[in-house]
């Protein structure tokens, strides 16, 4: 196995004139391209409501019951707020 690696490895240095700085860079590139495209992915499929929920509804991000109910009448206050302004108008 180890000669066919090396007639593998002088093939590519002699005949193609691949070096390792070559492959290092298109690694460092794919790389790269790779995580670019998942960041942007990631930002495509977030979606803040379903993070409000899962923060308010499962109790994910905080221990205590009383900081959900804080945070739910929270929210309830400010949806009442926001219906008798539109209310009035």
């Amino acid at each position: 196995m180890e000669n066919k690696w090396k007639m593998f490895k002088n093939y590519m240095h002699n005949e193609l004139g691949i070096t390792k700085e070559d492959i290092r860079e298109w690694v460092q590139d794919a790389v790269k391209a790779q995580a670019e495209k998942m960041v942007q992915n990631e930002f495509t499929n977030f979606d803040v409501r379903k993070v409000v929920k899962d923060m308010v509804m499962e109790n994910r991000y905080y221990g205590s019951d009383s900081l959900k109910k804080e945070v739910m009448q929270e929210v309830s206050r400010q949806l009442v707020d926001k219906m008798e302004l539109s209310l009035k108008k």
